[in-house]
């Protein structure tokens, strides 16, 4: 079900990419979406930056690595082992798996809970549990392993690498070989995958010449260009000209490709529409189910609307209507109908193969974002940039159906449920299996529970418009951290909230001592905030140490080094604090706080000179004692 390239020829119409693209080099001609080179520039960053890309949030993860949602998992896990327990039918071995796993933390802590909750229950499940930590990045895993990310797991726990398109067969990064998961999986789970799959925009068009019959369908395919959009600040970034940079772009290789990755600021789409042929696309079926869907269900709304509207409402419009421009309007109608289908060719095929990988009772749980109503379906703005990548939203109200229809043995692939309530959040979560599974799909529909993460949002927000309030604000804290105990991104905010503005150290330094003791691998600013308790406790040895672990737990957090900058400065190591400000102003990618590190700079490198200068001249008068 992967898109194809397609042989067609832009129409230059009212899609066409904008007059200033002339100005831009074409770097790659017409492709669709997840063919063009700035979608594979964006897979070329995470195979460089690996977990770097999280620990920055340059791509946003904090929504699925900060506990909420890995909770919750686990508790789906704990009812589905239950519901299988019950029926006689849980396996000996469990075995669950994560794709796309990122940082490791949203395993982490569902194995946390789903440990906790099985030693409270006196289940011995989670000894008998097998966890696949699986990325297709290799640096992923390798990342997770050096930092002993799984450690407290660890034999439960197998690093491996997996394709989304393919999680029946892993290869462990110890090299043991292939494994086979087949019919053994209980649990699957990914957050953030299927929309980073191949996925193509589609048109449909349809016309009616006066009343004849059967109205006349054109599709089109969403195309994208990429172009150079800023040459004019090309050496501001690399001495390489623009004729090499096509070059490059026109390679093949993955060493002239990875050249470009820094330089994707200066990159752009244009985008248009090309003509699709009848029989264009294997998947014109699929294409044409949804789109009738989505028309039927857009035509249901509007009768919906009329039949509901109150009587007044066609009055008031005729009093006020310009005779005018509707006898205008009536004259040149818009002939044609325009339904945008957004084709998730990969989410499809990933799916479909996890289904067939699970277990009878086994279940997959993801969460992606994309739409899910008619309405927001019918668009084709889904294409997104996350720092140095790519993303396609997920088309859920195409996807929830499709997974209902037959597959190729003739029965329906499974059932997918949503949680009561969810509407159009941005984020959507799904569980879908092949078997009825009540129980566990009750739990599902009560652990995602939209009205939670609202409730918990709004807590953490009261909490951030009270900040001048100490009292105030840390009651919201406290509010939300009941709902989410363990969540470590909400402990740290709470601790550095604690310690900077209710000016209360010792409650600053149990709620960071949590957060770490939860995520000690990548909570660069929980380290950041306990390196501030110890210098208000005059420990700078202590204080030194906690700076040093944020920046080895993300390089490019600036404060880390920031700080660094003050401790060696006060310890009159100038030399060390120079290069530590020098340091946090390189990595300052937002800017935000370039005057206050530029001013550090400046501070070390006075102080430096000074220091220097004096050395100079007391070395000059020094006397070799007294003569005797």
């Amino acid at each position: 079900m992967a898109d194809q390239p397609v042989d067609a020829t832009p129409s230059p119409a009212a899609d066409a990419a904008p007059a200033s693209a002339e100005a831009s080099p074409v770097l790659q001609d017409w492709a669709p979406l997840t063919h063009c080179l700035d979608w594979h520039l964006g897979q070329l960053a995470f195979q460089q930056r690996g977990a770097q890309a999280f620990t920055t949030n340059e791509v946003p993860n904090l929504i699925n690595q900060g506990g909420m949602s890995a909770y919750r998992a686990a508790e789906v896990l704990y009812a589905n082992c239950a519901e299988a327990d019950a029926a006689g039918e849980l396996e000996d071995e469990i075995v669950g798996m994560e794709i796309a796993m990122g940082l490791g933390l949203h395993s982490v802590q569902l194995l946390d809970r789903f440990k906790e909750r099985c030693a409270a229950t006196g289940k011995d499940w989670y000894e008998r549990l097998t966890w696949y930590a699986t990325d297709a990045t290799p640096k992923m895993l390798t990342d997770a392993r050096d930092n002993g990310v799984f450690e407290r797991h660890s034999e439960r726990v197998v690093l491996a690498q997996a394709d989304a398109l393919a999680p029946a067969t892993v290869h462990p990064i110890d090299g043991s070989g292939v494994v086979d998961l087949t019919g053994r999986l209980r649990m699957v789970s990914h957050t953030y995958l299927l929309c980073v799959l191949p996925a193509n925009v589609f048109r449909r068009s349809t016309a009616r010449d006066g009343d004849a019959e059967p109205p006349k369908d054109r599709w089109s395919v969403l195309m994208a260009r990429t172009v150079l959009r800023h040459p004019e600040g090309l050496a501001r970034f690399t001495n390489v000209s623009v004729d090499q940079v096509r070059a490059l772009a026109a390679s093949r290789a993955a060493d002239d490709l990875s050249r470009l990755v820094p330089l994707y600021p200066l990159f752009d789409l244009d985008l248009t529409l090309a003509p699709l042929a009848d029989q264009g696309h294997s998947d014109r079926a699929e294409l044409e189910r949804v789109a009738d869907l989505i028309e039927a269900s857009l035509d249901a709304e509007a009768v919906k609307a009329t039949d509901e509207a109150p009587d007044t409402a066609a009055d008031t419009a005729a009093d006020t209507a310009d005779p005018e421009a509707s006898a205008e309007a009536a004259d040149a109608p818009d002939p044609h109908r325009h339904t945008w289908v957004l084709h998730s060719a990969g989410a499809m095929a990933s799916v479909a193969s996890t289904l067939a990988a699970l277990r009878p009772d086994g279940f997959l749980l993801y969460r992606d974002y994309g739409p899910s109503a008619a309405a927001s379906a019918n668009s084709s703005h889904l294409y997104q940039h996350y720092g140095s990548t790519t993303a396609i939203g997920v088309n859920h109200f195409a996807l929830d159906s499709w997974v209902s229809l037959p597959g190729e043995d003739g029965s329906p692939r499974g059932t997918s449920t949503a949680p009561e309530g969810e509407g159009e959040s941005a984020i959507k979560t799904r569980l879908v299996a092949k078997a009825a599974l009540d129980a566990t799909r009750a739990a599902f529909r009560a652990q995602f529970d939209p009205a939670a993460f609202v409730a918990l949002q709004q807590a953490v927000e009261a909490a951030r418009k009270a900040a001048r309030d100490p009292n105030a604000a840390m009651e919201g804290y406290r509010q939300a951290l009941a709902m989410e105990r363990d969540n470590w991104v909400l402990l740290a905010e709470a601790a550095d909230y604690a310690l900077r503005r209710a000016r209360n150290l010792e409650l600053a330094r149990m709620l960071v001592t949590e957060a770490l003791r939860i995520n000690p691998w990548y909570g660069a600013p929980a380290w950041n905030c306990l390196g501030d308790v110890h210098w208000f406790d005059e420990k700078l040895d202590a204080s030194q140490a906690c700076f040093e672990r944020a920046t080895r737990a993300n390089p490019e957090h600036f404060k880390g080094w920031f700080n660094l900058y003050l401790v060696h400065r006060r310890r009159g190591d100038l030399e060390t604090a120079l290069e530590m400000a020098a340091k946090a102003l390189a990595v300052d990618r937002g800017g935000a706080d370039a005057a206050r590190l530029e001013a550090a700079v400046q501070d070390a490198t006075a102080l430096l000179a000074k220091q220097r200068e004096l050395g100079r001249t007391w070395r000059k008068k020094r006397a070799a004692g007294s003569p005797v």
